[in-house]
């Protein structure tokens, strides 16, 4: 059976994000791109992105890249919502991986990469992270975690359970192309291995080595 790897690419589409919406739709596209003319990539990395604000879209389900023609437009404004995110990824994790077993491919554990700009607006957040990456449920994700712009250091340090990356000072568009490209690199070389490999030199961020690393 063929290799997989549920990917989620978490993106904050708040209101912070509004003046940057024209440049994270055009990194979101050049992502898109990069995935879609990399066969090896697509063919071992399933990718579902997800924007959240006050509610959470799914922009692109759990999808071959080569299959999706275009990356639809992101529009940002509202809170930053955390709780609900991480119950709608939760909900999605078990399905796709589901799907994508019925489809004869040996699953990979599920990889949220969760790229934000700012800190949660939602006080009880927590529970449902904790729910996500439950260690007693077969299919709990790592979460490679991005913060740039008026991101919480104290809270990616909660959220990132496989690693972190923290702009360092870069500007929020900057940083979000070199969030994506840190991203793409990670994808390129995991489809290398079959195995998960973080690329952890990502312009315009300090990799920051996870607490709570795990015996996999």
């Amino acid at each position: 059976m063929s290799l997989c790897l549920p990917t989620y690419v978490v993106i904050d589409a708040s209101s912070s994000m509004k003046p940057h919406e024209a440049v994270l739709n055009a990194t979101l596209s050049r992502l898109h791109y990069n995935l879609a003319t990399n066969p090896r990539v697509s063919e071992f990395a399933r990718v579902s992105v997800i924007a959240f604000s006050t509610d959470v879209h799914v922009v692109i389900p759990m999808s071959d890249m080569e299959q999706v023609p275009n990356m639809p437009e992101v529009i940002c404004g509202g809170r930053t919502d955390y709780g609900k995110t991480f119950d709608r990824l939760r909900e999605c994790i078990e399905q796709d991986v589901s799907s994508l077993r019925a489809q004869h491919y040996s699953v990979l554990r599920p990889t949220v990469f969760f790229l934000t700009d700012g800190g949660p607006t939602d006080a009880n957040w927590r529970k449902s992270f904790r729910e996500l990456v439950d260690r007693n449920r077969p299919r709990y994700p790592h979460v490679i975690a991005y913060g740039f712009g008026g991101a919480e250091r104290g809270v990616l340090q909660v959220v990132a359970t496989k690693a972190l990356f923290i702009a360092d000072g870069t500007d929020t568009e900057s940083a979000l192309s070199g969030a994506i490209s840190g991203l793409l690199n990670t994808l390129i070389a995991s489809s290398q291995t079959g195995q998960m490999q973080i690329a952890t030199d990502v312009k315009g961020f300090e990799y920051v080595q996870v607490a709570q690393e795990y015996v996999d």
